[in-house]
């Protein structure tokens, strides 16, 4: 290839991947930042290569613990040529000491994340969320796996690592953003005011837990999973933090709602629309009704917050409205899920 067509191909690249950014991230300044934080993980995780993560126990650099097999953009290095020769087949050497750490990210995109208008978008908030944890991990030289869960078609990024992968990790969320709000914008729109058509959804969409499940395989090896979701299923969160900590993640549940669903302005008659079922209901909407809406979502939100508690997770409320930078510097760094280092 010559010189011009390889430039041509690179401006081609930085273009598409400014756009990605864009969507994500309007202050690109954000990911200056990111660049000095870190996934928090509180236990010693096993990994593939080393990384700028230590284990909490002592041992030497070199001191094994464990093979797994070869996935592309592993290092080579630790490639066990012995066991190539044996089997045909590539394995990796793991060892104790400064380990790398997978955090793997399930965002819900069901019909209700589409709520929220576009200041206080949850998909938007819920995939800048993503973004961020991601883009933190690729930076600390950390792993990062995400899957979307909830939608008419399920899709997942494979575990990226190193910087050089931020661009498939901003294409992959950029292009769910718009893929996932033309597919929901055509049909229901809110929990609470659901100005839209009534549409059938499958019953799978009830249960978080069978969600997940069409989404792809639970991790299999230790690290840390964000749930990044509105909650609003009528069964499974609960089998899915007990199926998440069996499988040795520490799970965090990030739960999003737009402050028109904590505290709705309509009143009078209304067609209220289930966004996940699609079913629709005449309500006469005055204060005493917003009154026991309030607190049955309060008592909601602490319920969930009680049974993330009980189960081993950290439960974190995210409202949508705030702007993704002071998400990240108030609400997360607070709650200890990504931290600063030099």
């Amino acid at each position: 290839m010559n010189g011009q067509g390889s430039g041509s191909g690179s401006g081609v690249q930085h273009s598409a991947f400014s756009g990605a950014l864009a969507k994500l991230f309007p202050d690109s300044s954000l990911l200056h930042r990111l660049e000095r934080m870190k996934v928090a993980a509180g236990s010693r995780v096993k990994g593939t290569m080393a990384g700028k993560r230590r284990s909490s126990t002592l041992g030497g650099s070199q001191e094994f613990a464990d093979y797994r097999p070869y996935a592309p953009g592993d290092d080579i290095r630790r490639l066990d040529w012995n066991v190539y020769g044996r089997t045909g087949r590539a394995y990796m050497r793991q060892y104790w000491d400064e380990q790398e750490l997978t955090l793997h990210v399930y965002v819900d995109v069901s019909p209700s994340m589409n709520y929220g208008g576009e200041q206080a978008s949850k998909l938007r908030c819920a995939l800048q969320l993503a973004a961020s944890g991601g883009y933190a991990a690729l930076s600390g030289e950390d792993r990062i796996a995400i899957k979307l869960f909830g939608g008419t078609a399920p899709a997942e990024l494979p575990s990226l690592r190193g910087r050089g992968s931020t661009a498939r990790l901003f294409h992959f969320l950029a292009e769910a953003l718009e893929q996932q709000s033309f597919q929901l914008d055509d049909g229901l729109k809110s929990p609470i005011t659901g100005r839209g058509k009534e549409t059938e959804h499958p019953a799978a969409a009830l249960s978080m837990r069978e969600a997940i499940q069409l989404a792809g395989q639970l991790p299999h090896r230790t690290g840390v999973t964000w749930i990044v979701s509105d909650a609003m299923y009528e069964a499974g969160i609960e089998d899915t933090l007990l199926s998440l900590l069996a499988a040795r993640q520490q799970v965090v549940f990030l739960h999003l709602l737009s402050p028109e669903e904590l505290n709705p302005s309509l009143t009078g008659e209304l067609n209220l629309l289930d966004s996940e079922l699609g079913t629709g209901k005449e309500v006469a909407l005055g204060s005493r009704l917003l009154e026991q809406y309030r607190d049955t979502v309060n008592e909601y939100c602490n319920e969930l917050k009680k049974l993330c508690a009980e189960r081993g997770a950290l439960y974190i409320f995210i409202d949508t409205s705030k702007p993704i930078e002071q998400t990240i510097q108030h609400t997360l760094l607070r709650a200890g899920v990504l931290h600063s280092h030099s």
